[in-house]
């Protein structure tokens, strides 16, 4: 964190594009790998990013943070595509307000703007940013998975259309850029959010029409076992109602239960889901087999957590033909190959020592096996397998910025049996995760309790 570590930059041309992926213009630059921290006191840091909204690009902006007074003459913003050419320079002007933070505005739409530049519209994917006085480099952040970073340790994660990349707690800087920016709403010109939730509330998702048909996933239906168990446990267990997930419904809880969604996630609930995890939250998402569509509506859960399958429904607008996403957003994927005349198994786990097996040493909360009536098998992009069988995987988790994320392939059973021999009725089991450890083991190991 000392000045001495700051690396001289060469600028190219001034330029003012609007667009996002503008083809690069060639910039020289003489480091070829992450920089270490370079905060110094008086200074200013790059503290908010929001370089993708929704459909074409508008209100986009950069945010800086420091002391107020401070004169930004001589400083500049130097953009870097994927490869780390230079291909956008903004120019500063003004000093920081009051408020300690200075917003490089698109547009006017931008609240709280106080330089509107169309550079601000910076790309999408993975990219870099750097702040500069004269040349010399006072701070950079590096997002996605640039194939040269210009940014600080290790990049900060990509946002998604509708989500802002913050510093989190509010200005921070430690030297790695996974560690201080974190996916939230974007907070042009105020205060980032804070650090992960603390309460024990876990909510229960029933804004996907998770009870139709024959389904009932409810802590009041068949799930009322299960939300007593997770009581017992000291958890305050509710239910997540609307027509829609926000982050204002997310706020203050630990972990979010998604069963068997009937309905697809919109772009403004994938950014949701995406800040509460990336902030801290725990999310369980529980699918079944494909076709299973309780509601007619052409959406079964596998489609739901992974976007649609270009057949069923037949039509999907674009807001919603990405649905969750959970493989990109969270290196989880549910398999579209399952179907309702896949066999019982037996899943056993293949991490013999993750904390959702063993459950805590001495707790007698130890996993051994778990039954999986007709579910839909784990694709680990990222992360790890905790429970398969048959080279397949059904439980996966993965940790994700400051949070955590679980993917278990059946809703009905995630009971302990032996399935594989057929002499467990599903029945028998419906609603029962509060019967078997993995249950509420999940739920401890989301919430950081295990």
């Amino acid at each position: 964190m000392t000045p001495s570590k700051r690396l001289p930059a060469l600028l190219s041309l001034a330029l003012t594009l609007a667009a996002c992926g503008t083809a690069p213009q060639a910039g020289p630059d003489t480091a070829h790998t992450a920089l270490t921290s370079l905060a110094a006191t008086g200074e200013p840091v790059i503290n908010e990013l929001y370089y993708d909204s929704p459909s074409t690009d508008a209100g986009t902006f950069i945010e800086l943070k420091g002391p107020a007074g401070k004169s930004l003459s001589g400083y500049t913003l130097a953009a870097y595509d994927t490869a780390g050419t230079q291909y956008r320079t903004i120019t500063l002007s003004g000093t920081i307000p009051a408020s300690g933070y200075f917003v490089v505005a698109q547009d006017t739409t931008v609240a709280n703007r106080n330089l509107v530049n169309a550079g601000a519209d910076l790309n999408n994917g993975s990219a870099s940013l750097r702040l500069l006085k004269s040349g010399t480099v006072i701070d950079a952040v590096a997002y996605g998975t640039p194939s040269v970073s210009r940014g600080e340790g290790t990049p900060a994660p990509t946002t998604g259309a509708g989500s802002a990349l913050a510093r989190v707690p509010d200005g921070q800087d430690t030297g790695a850029n996974s560690a201080d920016f974190r996916v939230q709403a974007a907070t042009a010109g105020t205060a980032n959010g804070g650090s992960a939730p603390a309460s024990k509330t876990v909510l229960f998702d029933l804004t996907k029409h998770e009870d139709a048909g024959n389904a009932d996933w409810r802590i009041d239906g068949a799930y009322s076992d299960y939300a007593a168990a997770l009581r017992g446990l000291g958890y305050t267990v509710q239910t997540l109602t609307g027509t829609a997930i926000t982050s204002a419904a997310l706020s203050g809880a630990r972990v979010l239960v998604i069963a068997e969604p009937q309905n697809p996630f919109s772009d403004s609930e994938r950014a949701a889901l995406q800040s509460f995890v990336q902030g801290g939250g725990g999310l369980f998402m529980i699918s079944d087999h494909r076709d299973s569509d309780r509601d007619n509506d052409g959406w079964d859960s596998p489609e739901a957590f992974d976007g649609w399958d270009g057949s069923t429904p037949a039509s999907v607008s674009s807001s919603l033909q990405r649905s969750l996403d959970s493989d990109t957003l969270f290196g989880l994927r549910h398999s579209f190959n399952s179907s309702f005349n896949d066999p019982v198994y037996t899943a056993t786990p293949t991490s013999s020592t993750h904390p959702i097996v063993v459950g805590g040493a001495g707790s007698g909360d130890d996993v051994a096996s778990a039954g999986v009536y007709v579910g839909t098998s784990i694709d680990v992009l990222g992360g790890t397998g905790v429970l398969g069988t048959g080279g397949k995987t059904y439980l996966g988790v993965n940790t994700v910025g400051s949070g955590r994320v679980a993917a278990w392939g059946d809703t009905s059973t995630f009971s302990d049996g032996t399935f594989s021999d057929g002499t467990t009725s599903q029945y028998q089991n419906w609603g029962n995760l509060s019967n078997a450890n993995l249950g509420k083991n999940v739920v401890r190991w989301l919430a950081g309790d295990l």
